[in-house]
């Protein structure tokens, strides 16, 4: 168990703290693409790490995350105009653009020059694999996103969702990493859908043994159980730094499963469809 002491300090992400600096050396998911569908839309509310910014898509389709309130008097720029390439605050009229630099200034003079003097806080972004992507640290220190697998598949073999967890991001991995849970918490009553293919397995064994593998972008564990009397049934969930883990799907390789609810299934991958689940936790 983590003492107090240790707990707060590898849960709490907000500027300036230990692991949300570490965090933030990261492209990270800041929302759904879909979420930003139109361009000139009216802007969104997104809390990052402890951080309250707004996302907006421009007339010609790039995708801004500036810090919430307006660098001027700090108004919420959640309420101003998305038009023309920015951001226009609705108490002055400062227009950002998707850099963080004041475009606009109707408030000045004309030949006022006081524009190219002030900037607000901006975040770069990338969109890949239905997912709007950020990265909060040192801009000398930017890296590349990575080549997950799911971001280099056809568009309609994937659908990114996301929801709320009411816990912190700790918490989310410790329940996406651990494979004994998935029968009782996820598990069916229906005795008959206890024997099928996909999840008889799970049943069977109701204490896996765990079992890990250090890794050069995180660590990969495999949940054992005993299956046939010659065999054993493997789960492996791969975890990748610096919150991602790849839940896997209950269909053996040549029977595919659809989820009930298409909302429900995240990131879809290869030709058979087969159901992998990336969770990302905030």
């Amino acid at each position: 168990m983590l003492t107090a002491r240790n707990n707060e300090l590898i849960t709490r992400t907000g500027p300036e703290t230990p692991m949300g600096e570490y965090i933030r050396r990261f492209w990270i998911p800041a929302l759904t693409s879909r979420e930003l569908r139109e361009p000139d839309a009216p802007p969104l509310r997104v809390t990052l790490l402890g951080e309250k910014l707004v996302a907006f898509r421009t007339t010609s389709g790039a995708v801004g995350l500036v810090r919430e309130n307006c660098p001027h008097r700090g108004a919420s720029l959640f309420f101003g105009r998305n038009e023309e390439e920015g951001l226009r605050c609705v108490y002055h009229g400062w227009k950002f653009d998707v850099v963080g630099a004041c475009v606009d200034m109707p408030s000045e003079p004309v030949e006022s020059n006081f524009k190219n003097k002030v900037r607000t806080v901006s975040f770069p972004t990338l969109e890949r694999g239905g997912i709007v992507w950020t990265y909060m640290g040192p801009p000398e220190l930017i890296p590349e996103l990575p080549d997950y697998e799911w971001t280099l598949v056809p568009d309609e073999h994937v659908l990114a969702s996301r929801r709320i967890q009411h816990c912190n991001y700790l918490q989310a991995i410790e329940g996406g990493i651990d494979s004994a849970h998935v029968p009782f918490l996820h598990g069916v009553l229906d005795p008959a859908e206890r024997r099928a293919p996909g999840r008889k397995y799970l049943y069977g064994d109701l204490a896996p043994r765990l079992m890990l593998a250090d890794t050069d972008y995180g660590f990969a564990y495999g949940a054992q159980r005993d299956a046939e009397a010659d065999s054993y049934y493997w789960r492996f969930t791969p975890f990748m730094l610096p919150f991602f883990t790849v839940i896997p799907g209950f269909a053996p390789p040549n029977e595919p499963q659809e989820p009930e609810n298409p909302d429900l299934q995240r990131p879809r991958l290869g030709p058979a469809r087969r159901r992998k689940l990336l969770d990302v936790h905030l």
